[in-house]
């Protein structure tokens, strides 16, 4: 009796898993590496540095109606500097699955010196937020009419685009993310500032999204520009 040895195992190929938690680790170097080269990263110890604290509610009303709180509290020289901080309301309305405009109110406050200095801003926004092949692409556009006591008035229209990444990271699924927004003054005629970032978003609960990420902030300082990086965290609530 001819006794074989049966067919041979083929070599294995690498799989699903090991190919997405390669992707998995190329994000997360490729998104460290971009942190520490923007124009931000290579001379830290030249800029200055601070934080900016978010937080975000998100609550429905009647129909395609929802309610909308952002508040925040930011520093600088080197977050020894509490110097802005703001909070407020929007009203929305969600036009299609993708599509929103809010309209909103916010109290701001500046500190330059010892003194507080307030601003009053009416707002409206449009929102446009779509997820092709996973990924999560959205558009804010804002007109922000602001009124001051202590400087001119001023129209200031803003423009942030962010994309998240569907590479869940690690067990905790964390999801990288890249952002910019850029802000304008009509009453000037320049651009003022330029938002550029990027972090992890991790979302522990349904409703419960935590944001920390590093802000390259290049900003008008009278007419020259200065840089400040920013630490980024950032609490949204949907109720």
């Amino acid at each position: 009796m001819w006794r074989g040895r049966g067919p041979v195992a083929s070599p294995r190929r690498p799989g699903r898993r090991s190919c997405a938690a390669r992707q998995r680790r190329l994000c997360a170097l490729a998104l460290a590496a971009w942190a520490l080269l923007t124009p931000g990263g290579s001379a830290l110890a030249e800029q200055d540095a601070g934080a900016s604290y978010n937080l975000l509610l998100k609550a429905p009303l009647r129909g395609d109606w929802f309610l909308l709180s952002r508040s925040n509290l930011a520093t600088r020289d080197n977050f020894d500097d509490r110097f802005l901080g703001y909070t407020g309301a929007s009203i929305g309305r969600q036009l299609s699955d993708s599509f929103s405009l809010r309209l909103g109110y916010r109290r701001a406050w500046f500190r330059f010196s010892e003194d507080w200095q307030p601003e009053d801003r009416l707002m409206l926004e449009g929102y446009y937020a779509v997820r092709p092949r996973g990924f999560r692409i959205s558009n804010r556009l804002r007109a922000e009419f602001r009124w001051f006591d202590w400087r001119d008035d001023d129209i200031r229209l803003r423009n942030e685009i962010t994309v998240e990444a569907p590479w869940a990271l690690t067990r905790l699924q964390l999801k990288p993310y890249l952002e910019e927004e850029v802000f304008y003054s009509t009453n000037a005629g320049r651009f003022e500032a330029n938002w550029l970032g990027g972090g992890l978003a991790w979302r522990p609960a349904k409703g419960i999204k935590l944001k920390l990420g590093y802000r390259w902030n290049r900003f008008r300082a009278g007419d020259d520009w200065a840089n400040r990086n920013v630490l980024v965290t950032g609490l949204n609530v949907f109720f």
